[in-house]
This record gives structure tokens, sequence and C-alpha cells, in this order.
């Protein structure tokens, strides 16, 4: 069987995949296998997903709940005013987003 196989320039993995389906109760068990690992993986998927989510809503019920006992600080818009301005000279101007050029000639200037 094996000189019959390289004899139509078979693989080794196509061999194997030929003797597997070949067997009709070894398909069978395979499939069922795979069908039970892929509904495992969903299941703790799932499972992951909904503990995240019961989570998060607890969190947001929490903030939402000590809101008034706990304020967020006052934000003072002077001093985010001041470093918007400082970060100006490290920024480029014109950010021409649609046209990559490579040699970054504009940053010299």
């Amino acid at each position: 069987m094996l000189a019959f196989a390289r004899c139509l320039g078979l693989t080794e993995m196509e061999e194997t995949i030929e003797r597997i389906l070949s067997h009709p109760l070894l398909t069978v068990t395979l499939s069922l296998f795979c069908l039970l690992l892929l509904f495992a993986i969903l299941k703790r998927l799932l499972k992951m997903i909904l503990i995240s989510l019961v989570l998060i809503s607890l969190y947001f019920g929490y903030v939402h709940y000590f809101q008034d006992q706990y304020p967020l600080p006052e934000v003072d818009m002077g001093e985010i005013q001041e470093i918007k301005e400082d970060l100006r000279d490290w920024v480029i101007e014109d950010l021409n987003v649609s046209i990559f050029e490579g040699n970054r000639s504009r940053l010299k200037e």
C-alpha cells in the first residue's frame, strides 16, 4: 500500500487522511470528537463573556451607586491648556496621512 501511495505521488499526510477516510467508524468518531471540542471551546468562551459582562455591570453599578459619596475631582482646564500648548511644539502641523513620505523631509523644516 505504501509503495502504491508513493507511486501516485501521495505524501504521508495525504496517505494518513486517506486511511482515516477509508474507515467510516473512525471518521464518525473523529467528527464527534471535533464537535465536542468545538462545543467545549464555545462553552468556555461564552462563560468568559458572561462573567466579563457581569463584572462590568457590577463595576458600573458600583460607580453609579457611590457617585455622590466619592465625586470625581475637578479638572483644572488652565493646566490642560498649558500642556496642550507645550505639546504643539512637538506635533507636526501638516499630518497628511493619505500620502506616506518615507524620507520625512518635512520634519527638518
